[in-house]
Parts: C-alpha cells; sequence; structure tokens
C-alpha cells in the first residue's frame, strides 16, 4: 500500500469561523470552501484546507545572526522567506503586550514578522484561528499589507496546532486554491505538512518573469526523527517532498520548492531528505533555537532546480537585538526565526550534470 491512499477520518473539530475570513478595515466576511481531492500515481490524496485572508491596510515597527535593523528595508529585487516556531501561539499570547518580564509580546512578534514577504509560522493553538488574526490585525494596523492563510488544527487531543503563511500581499500573493494540507492515513507523521504555492508581485513595466513556488511547512515530532529509522518523519518527509513536487508540478508546472520549518532534527539528522539529489539545508549549521545550541529549523531546496536562491541567510536573535535576557526572550519563543533571500524574479536553472528535470522525479513505494 502507498504512503497517504487513504482519506483520513475527519477530526471533531468545528470551526466557529467562517470558511473564509477578510482582516482588515473595510473588509467583508465572506465564506468559501475550496476542496481538493486528487489522487495521484501511488496513492497521494489531500484533504481540504481553511483560508484566513489579509486586509488592505506595513507595520512599522523598529528594527550567519543579523539585527531587524541590520535587516533593513524590504529589497526591491529579492524577497526574505522565514520560518519561525512561535511557541504556543494562541489566546493567552496573542492577548499579551506587556508581560510580567516587561516584554511587549505580540508587539515584538509583530515586529520580526512584518521584516519579511513570507513567514511559514509552527504552533499555533486553538481551535478558531484567534491568535493569527490578532498578529494580522496588528501588522494592518499602521498600514500594513499583510494576509495569512492558516491550517485546521493537527495533531491529538492534547496538543492540537495549526501551520500558517503570513505573506506581505503588496509583495507576494498566495495562489488562489493553492493551499492544502497533506493527508496522511497511515498515520507516518504527528502533524501533516501544510502546503502552498505564491508568486510574487514584480512592478507593471518589469519584463521579468515573477518567482513563483511552493512552500511545504512541516513541524516533526522530536520523538520521531531517527534518521536511522526508515519509518522515521524525517525520513518520511523525503518522500512527501518528492510527491508534492510531482503532484505541484503535473498541476501547474511548478519546479520550484522551498520546504522549511521546525523539523526537530540538526543538518546531519536529515536522513532520507539530505539523500534527495541537490537538496541542500540553507541552515546549515546556524544555531536556531534561542540557546543557540540547537539547529531545529531548516529551509531547504533543491539548488539544482530552484536558482532563485540569493545566497543571504540567518536568523533574527531577539536576545542580542533586543537586549533581552534568555528568560524574556523564552516568553516570546524558544525558537529563532530562520531565513533566507530569494530573487524576485525568476531564474533559470543552473546547468549541472545531474537530473534536473521534476516531471521525471518519482517516489519508491514505503511499505
Amino acid at each position: 500500500m502507498g504512503l497517504f491512499s487513504k482519506r483520513r477520518k475527519k477530526s471533531s473539530f468545528k470551526s466557529s469561523l467562517p470558511l473564509l475570513r477578510w482582516f482588515g478595515p473595510g473588509a467583508t466576511t465572506a465564506g468559501f470552501l475550496y476542496a481538493v481531492y486528487l489522487v495521484l500515481t501511488g496513492g497521494w490524496s489531500f484533504s481540504s484546507l481553511d483560508e484566513l485572508i489579509g486586509g488592505d491596510e506595513d507595520a512599522t515597527f523598529r528594527g550567519e545572526t543579523v539585527s531587524l535593523d541590520q535587516l533593513g528595508g524590504l529589497p526591491e529585487d529579492k524577497i526574505l522567506i522565514a520560518t519561525f516556531n512561535i511557541e504556543n501561539f494562541g489566546d493567552k499570547k496573542a492577548d499579551t503586550r506587556v508581560n510580567d518580564h516587561g516584554v511587549d509580546v505580540m508587539g515584538t512578534i509583530a515586529q520580526i514578522v512584518s521584516r519579511f514577504d513570507l513567514v511559514a509560522i509552527q504552533e499555533i493553538r486553538g481551535d478558531d484561528g484567534a491568535a493569527l488574526q490578532k498578529l494580522v490585525n496588528l501588522l494592518n494596523e499602521s498600514g500594513g499589507t499583510f494576509a495569512a492563510t492558516i491550517s485546521d488544527p493537527i495533531g491529538n487531543e492534547a496538543r492540537r496546532e495549526c501551520y500558517a503563511f503570513v505573506y506581505n500581499y503588496s509583495r507576494i500573493r498566495l495562489i488562489p486554491g493553492s493551499a492544502y494540507v497533506v493527508l496522511d492515513s497511515g498515520e507516518r507523521m504527528y502533524r501533516e505538512p501544510m502546503v502552498a504555492s505564491f508568486q510574487t508581485v514584480v512592478p507593471p513595466e518589469s519584463n521579468q518573469t515573477p518567482f513563483r513556488f511552493t512552500a511545504i511547512n512541516v513541524h516533526t515530532d522530536p520523538d520521531e526523527v531517527d534518521p536511522e529509522d526508515q519509518d522515521s518523519e524525517i525520513n518520511v518527509l523525503a518522500s512527501v517532498f518528492q510527491r508534492v513536487r510531482d503532484f505541484e508540478f503535473r498541476l501547474r508546472m511548478e519546479d520550484d520548492f522551498i520546504l522549511l520549518g521546525d523539523l526537530n532534527a540538526g543538518p546531519d539528522q536529515l536522513g532520507q531528505l539530505s539523500q534527495i539529489n541537490g537538496m541542500v539545508s540553507l541552515a546549515g549549521d546556524i544555531k536556531t533555537n534561542v540557546s543557540r545550541k540547537k539547529t531545529n529549523d531548516h529551509i531547504l531546496i533543491d539548488r539544482i532546480v530552484t536558482a532563485e536562491y540569493a545566497g543571504r541567510k540567518g536568523v533574527v536573535s531577539f536576545v542580542e537585538d533586543l537586549n533581552l535576557t534568555l528568560e524574556q526572550a523564552d516568553s516570546i519563543s524558544d525558537h529563532l526565526p530562520l531565513w533566507a533571500e530569494f530573487s524576485r524574479f525568476e531564474s533559470p536553472a543552473p546547468v549541472i550534470d545531474a537530473p534536473a528535470s521534476v516531471a521525471s522525479s518519482r517516489t519508491r513505494e514505503l511499505e
């Protein structure tokens, strides 16, 4: 039997939100269900995904390891993509401006997110997406142009969480109907990855093609990432990556893929992911937790195909940047945002003596 071959039973979760939420002044609330039920060779299927779309309003916040100030303004010909596990990001954190440690928690999170074009977020708590809505509202209070798409809660009843992508829609757009959660009927992963496709916004007078790509947002179970275990999540992710790109190539002729998130694995523990031809973690050995002892977060690309990576990468260490103690920083998250810079425009794939065709990529069956 192939991986993810049957549709998983529906969870008992019932959202109190309409299926499509609009955030921002003057926006209206509407409901729309976009369902994707397609079957690929090898028994690949998907579940539907609710979307939260942002309103019409760049938050003005102050600002290898860089400070927020060093990031500077968003470059005209580049985009900045980040992954950020906002530890236990639920109502309590979202309602906290200044906590007992003297930290403006929500303001700091918004300050960080506002410096990027696209942020993949993990560990969102709550069944109604309220924490994410508050973040988007805060980003847009000062005239920002941010939007978000969020998954249903995933995981067991004791520890359910959502994935989300937050993006600056004046510079990058979600391709309509492209967001979904991978269906794992065999329960090979504790939290199935979320997938969404994006395209940059380029100036009307530009004769260059906008960069279009598919992002795969992941948060693995830390107890299931042994690279020596054939069935561990870190190895299952190799098949997820291959199958998602096979599906997206068939559907949209997409060839650029970015797998990012909290993998709970160091650069030497990526198992079969690191064996995919051309696959590289842009994180390298950058320490991504607040204590700067571990590399848990990654941004992975197939370097044979994705030539748009521009060479800059790093983490934003809000410990040093905001002069926080470790205890204060931990009240924001135990993870630092990991980011990488990409071209705003499509680039031809480099000529390398290796198979580069996504169309020819196939995945083996896992029994």
